[in-house]
């Protein structure tokens, strides 16, 4: 068995396999470890629309270079995040906000100037994550499947920059109360260890490995 994510990004795969842990990690490939490069448009209109317009460029790829094997796993993820004030933006659109080519921190500036006048209390949001898996029988036919989770939380008040990666410095998690008692906890101040056991994508990916502990004897 092996899972084939459909990304090169290692920020997010070295998340995805500290997730995983160790039961996990030889039998989890990037997409670039079998030689397929996609870069598919993501036209969809939700998390699960383009996280399997993914998944299955991915698969028609390893499928055209006679790359699938039985009970292979091909995972996509589409990851957002969403703020109230900001009507759900950037949402599906936060890779692509203010264009693809424009850097992380000048993104997480263009948020905060948006909200800068916001009171705490309105300065909800939400991460979300969707995974879109094409599960390979044991002859070799496709099954489509997901599973989405996310985490509710708020935008922070300036960027944090202690680590992590997108949104993480400016994304904190617990209630919007937490900025008056100057206890904002951002995914980047509290660090990756602790981001990858109550994150969105951990949320997912815990969902699918609870699919596959059922499923196969791992």
């Amino acid at each position: 068995m092996r899972l084939i994510f459909a990304t090169n990004n290692i920020h997010k795969m070295s998340e995805i396999k500290d997730i995983l842990g160790e039961k996990y990690k030889n039998i989890v490939f990037l997409m670039g470890d079998l030689d397929v490069h996609i870069n598919p448009i993501e036209n969809g209109k939700t998390f699960g629309e383009n996280a399997m317009i993914k998944a299955r460029a991915l698969y028609e790829e390893l499928k055209n270079k006679n790359k699938i094997l039985p009970n292979d796993y091909i995972v996509a993820d589409d990851t957002g995040l969403c703020v109230d004030y900001l009507d759900g933006a950037p949402g599906i659109y936060s890779a692509r906000f203010m264009g693809k080519n424009t850097g992380q921190e000048e993104k997480n500036i263009k948020i905060l100037d948006l909200m800068k006048d916001v009171p705490d209390e309105k300065r909800t949001a939400h991460f979300t994550t969707n995974l879109a898996i094409i599960c390979i029988d044991k002859d070799k036919n496709p099954t489509n499947m997901s599973f989405e989770a996310g985490i509710n939380g708020y935008i922070a008040k300036k960027i944090e920059k202690t680590g992590g990666f997108g949104y993480d410095p400016i994304f904190a998690v617990g209630d919007t109360s937490d900025i008056e008692k100057g206890q904002v906890k951002t995914y980047s101040n509290i660090g990756m260890a602790e981001k990858n056991k109550i994150s969105h994508r951990a949320r997912a990916l815990n969902l699918f490995v609870q699919y596959l502990e059922k499923n196969h004897n791992i």
